[in-house]
């Protein structure tokens, strides 16, 4: 895999790419662990996902399985090793080029979808209302862990969001949560707040994020947030 792939040409400020969320939640884990000085963590870690270690070799890394042998930063060590790729080692393609523009330049804001629908969501009160909370509080909290999990206030730092050439990975979801997401976005449990600044906001943001969840879904694969300085 050449990591030069994910920085070809003008990219997005905001990407959504395939990635291996359940690898991603353990990788986090170990890095944190070996940051807290429980430097087994990661060994064992690398040393039971044998597709994980290929792929670290394959980057060069001869012992993946000491951290102390890698010598990328925390940000780069996490998308290396759960970005999806094909069989060709190129990026897995989950949406195509118009979808990725509109979700990567957003005009509010920090130009995050994510964070235009976090901020103008609310219940739909036209439901009964603990069905539709239910479905808001589920939308709220998987937005919190595609934009805030790899943030200061999950891992109480901010390196996995100052990485080499600008890397800055907010969070991200696995497989199930990306289906339980694009269900409960295709709902009718939420609604749009009344202050909404962008007439129609909510309904392309909506649309948009649904699309590239179901071909996520259709793919089998989680998604990454990132951005790109």
């Amino acid at each position: 895999m050449d990591l030069d792939q994910f920085e070809s040409g003008t990219p997005p400020f905001i990407t959504l790419d395939a990635c291996d969320g359940k690898r991603a939640e353990a990788v986090l884990t170990a890095l944190e662990a070996h940051s807290n000085g429980k430097t087994e963590e990661w060994t064992n870690l690398v040393n039971q996902d044998e597709a994980l270690q290929l792929r670290l070799k394959e980057q060069g890394i001869q012992i993946p399985d000491q951290r102390e042998n890698i010598p990328w930063d925390n940000a780069t060590v996490l998308f290396t090793s759960c970005i999806e790729v094909s069989s060709d080692g190129r990026p897995l393609i989950i949406a195509d080029g118009v979808l990725r523009e509109k979700i990567g330049r957003f005009p509010w804001g920090d130009g995050s979808l994510i964070s235009y629908m976090h901020e103008f969501i609310r219940p739909n009160s036209q439901l009964q209302q603990q069905k539709a909370i239910e479905g808001y509080e589920t939308i709220v909290n998987l937005l919190e862990v595609l934009s805030q999990r790899c943030g200061p206030s999950q891992v109480g730092h901010d390196r996995y969001q100052t990485g080499t050439a600008g890397m800055n990975i907010k969070g991200f979801l696995d497989n199930e949560q990306v289906r339980v997401l694009r269900l409960a976005l295709s709902g009718r449990s939420w609604s749009v707040t009344a202050d909404e600044v962008i007439d129609g906001g909510m309904r392309d943001v909506s649309r948009n994020l649904i699309a590239i969840l179901r071909a996520a879904e259709r793919r089998n694969v989680g998604v990454i947030l990132r951005t790109h300085s």
